[in-house]
């Protein structure tokens, strides 16, 4: 990881991947994950996190495990749809989260799971006549501690959770964040998150995802639902825009530049085949609950390329190039954005 911004300076760092899959498991078994990204910047920023994705055989039982510690700067643009790129500030942050979730297979291709979160984070440093430097205007604008416990069900009859090229994944999650758990926030947060993937021509995939947050209660604005990133609404900032409730969606079309399929298992591929080429586009915006989204929606598109690092087991490294209402954006991966 090598990156340079006026907030940071110079960034390095590196970010390890290991996967695995127990021996004598069966075929179907997804292969699970750990990953270790590490960066220090030259103003003595830093970034540590453990994330941990773990299958048992057969699928069925699923962990996974979150640990994450940073000192970093971040933007904030405010509160709402119609924040302006003149309203951003950078406010520094230490932050310790850690959560974990546990899913049991209870049927076919459905689970039951729970989970619990801690974040805990300290707000070090804001700028001068910035929104976060007035008191009492943005929740938690000196930091902020949140504990709560979650409900999974899941449905996911996806080929390969890391490639996926057919079948259908749905996770409805909610969480509740009170004071008996720890939490200084009081609210209740429902996530729904709906993916499906296609073969619309030669073995090409056409992937789409919808993506709904709601939260009822007093949320800090760490806590809210933050539209952009690396995974949805690509081409925005995430937090960008921010809020209690949201929708996105997207879809991406991914096909091969010279093999003849996007997903080819053979042991030995030439570099040459190994390249492939996405498409996507993205449709999203918050409010403050859904009765009040607008007609207006802020889009997203972009393009990337793929390299096929582990042909048998289907992963890609990706470069994604997006555009939405900012400096385009550029995002490095191992493994698809959905």
């Amino acid at each position: 990881v090598i990156s340079v911004s006026p907030e940071t300076s110079f960034r390095f760092g590196v970010s390890p991947v290991f996967l695995f899959r127990k021996k004598g498991v069966t075929p179907e078994t997804q292969l699970s994950s750990i990953r270790v990204p590490l960066s220090y910047t030259l103003n003595n920023q830093f970034k540590a996190k453990l994330s941990l994705s773990y299958y048992s055989n057969s699928n069925e039982n699923e962990v996974f495990i979150l640990a994450e510690w940073f000192h970093f700067p971040l933007l904030f643009f405010g509160i709402g749809n119609e924040t302006l790129k003149s309203d951003e500030e950078i406010y520094t942050t230490q932050t310790v989260e850690a959560s974990i979730t546990y899913l049991r297979l209870v049927a076919k291709y459905f689970y039951i799971g729970l989970g619990y979160r801690y974040f805990n984070s300290d707000i070090v440093s804001v700028e001068d006549n910035g929104l976060l430097s007035q008191p009492g205007v943005i929740p938690g604008n000196t930091g902020s501690v949140i504990s709560g416990f979650n409900i999974n069900l899941r449905y996911d009859s996806r080929d390969n959770a890391l490639n996926p090229s057919k079948g259908f994944y749905g996770d409805v999650k909610l969480a509740n964040y009170e004071p008996w758990s720890g939490s200084e926030f009081d609210f209740t947060r429902l996530d729904i998150d709906i993916r499906k993937y296609f073969h619309p021509f030669h073995k090409h995939v056409l992937a789409v995802q919808l993506l709904l947050t709601d939260i009822w209660g007093n949320p800090s604005f760490e806590a809210m639902a933050l539209l952009g990133g690396k995974m949805i609404m690509r081409g925005y900032y995430e937090g960008r825009y921010r809020d209690n409730s949201l929708y996105a969606a997207q879809m991406e079309y991914r096909l091969p530049l010279v093999r003849s399929e996007w997903n080819d298992s053979r042991e030995k591929i030439p570099f040459k085949e190994r390249w492939g080429l996405v498409g996507f586009i993205g449709l999203g915006d918050v409010a403050p609950s859904f009765s009040q989204f607008e007609k207006t929606v802020k889009p997203s598109m972009g393009i990337g390329i793929r390299y096929l690092v582990l042909p048998r087991e289907r992963i890609n490294a990706r470069i994604d190039f997006a555009f939405g209402g900012q400096i385009p954006g550029i995002y490095f991966g191992i493994r698809e954005a959905f």
